[in-house]
């Protein structure tokens, strides 16, 4: 019956009265198959009405009544239909959740008993901001178009300076922009964990994944040149600018490739890669001129290595690892599940915190 009722108002309603009295009976029920009827009702174009953000505003506002589902259920169906209307209402009230203020431009003449019951619900807790700043985050990462995305978050920027009180609000927002450039989403995560174990032995598949998400390289990309051909005599697998300015010269192996031997000395393929590494890095400084036209800004690069998989390490070997790096100047041997690792923590640590100044006395 509820389900009939929504398709019905989905094909001919227009009435805010009837779908405040729909989405208060899906809260009713509070079952998966009631939270997917809201859904269809956010996610609905209502044939290009002027005023269907009227109608699919209440809709997305009321999945927060699920909580954390509700908040997975409305990126989903943002992302699933990515039409503009969809993707802003889906960042305004992700990063009004997130600030746990809820500030929306609903009016409480027709929907104050919904904005009191998605408050009752548990919407406001602390583990719902975590949530719903990663579902930020990770609704950001996933967006396809540069230009559609920036459109979207400036139209967003507009509401929350229109309501003036959620400056915390758009707080979010930004680090949900700023995160794109430094962060790495699960999908990407699962992806990259996903071509380990398919593709071990397929270097070229890592090279090309590499060039697609520099960041897991350095989590300070800011440009990047795959293979650049120095001058007709040598070809590194990736040289990295960093935001600061400083440079990373990279040499991937892949992961079927041994780290550290039984007999606990680095492998084959760690010194002839440490050797390319390393000469690569003698013969742009030896030619640091010509270097300079290529690579702006370029001083004495860091290297780093990637061989292997460092889980598949005994507890000596890995010692003997740390032992090879303290041992090396600006060279760093990693295996490439430890780049996997750092792009995990480095993402977490950008979608949930802002940087946060701690003054603690050593006891």
């Amino acid at each position: 019956m509820l389900e009939l009722e929504v398709n019905e108002f989905i094909e001919s309603g227009a009435n805010p009265q009837v779908l405040n009295s729909l989405l208060q009976r899906c809260m009713d029920d509070g079952g998966t198959k009631a939270m997917s009827y809201v859904s269809r009702l956010f996610e609905d174009d209502y044939g290009g009405i002027t005023y269907k953000w009227e109608l699919k505003e209440p809709a997305a506002f009321a999945l927060l009544y699920w909580q954390q589902a509700g908040l997975d259920e409305l990126a989903r169906a943002a992302a699933q239909s990515p039409r503009s209307s969809n993707t802003n209402i889906a960042f305004d009230i992700l990063s009004s959740a997130a600030s746990g203020e809820f500030s929306t431009m609903l009016s409480d003449h027709w929907w104050g008993d919904l904005k009191k019951r998605v408050t009752k619900s548990g919407g406001l807790s602390t583990e719902m901001q975590h949530h719903a700043r990663r579902t930020l985050v990770e609704l950001v990462l996933g967006a396809r178009d540069e230009d559609d995305l920036l459109l979207s978050l400036a139209m967003v920027f507009q509401r929350h300076y229109a309501k003036m009180d959620s400056v915390n609000a758009a707080k979010n927002l930004v680090q949900a922009v700023a995160s794109r450039w430094f962060a790495v989403g699960d999908r990407t995560l699962q992806e990259y964990q996903e071509l380990i174990e398919a593709f071990p032995g397929d270097e070229p598949s890592f090279q090309k994944f590499f060039e697609a998400n520099p960041q897991f390289l350095d989590p300070m990309a800011v440009e990047v040149w795959p293979e650049p051909n120095l001058f007709g005599s040598r070809k590194p697998d990736f040289v990295v600018k960093r935001s600061d300015g400083s440079y990373l010269v990279v040499e991937i192996e892949c992961p079927s490739k041994n780290l550290i031997t039984k007999t606990g000395h680095p492998s084959a393929d760690v010194t002839h890669a440490e050797h390319q590494v390393t000469d690569y890095r003698k013969y742009m400084l030896e030619h640091i001129g010509n270097v300079k036209n290529v690579f702006p800004g370029f001083s004495s690069p860091d290297c780093l290595v990637v061989v292997g998989l460092e889980s598949a390490l005994s507890s000596d070997q890995r010692l003997v690892l740390a032992s090879l790096n303290e041992a090396r100047h600006r060279v760093k041997v990693v295996g490439f599940d430890w780049l996997w690792e750092r792009a995990k923590r480095v993402s977490k640590n950008v979608s949930e915190h802002g940087v946060i100044v701690s003054v603690k006395r050593m006891t």
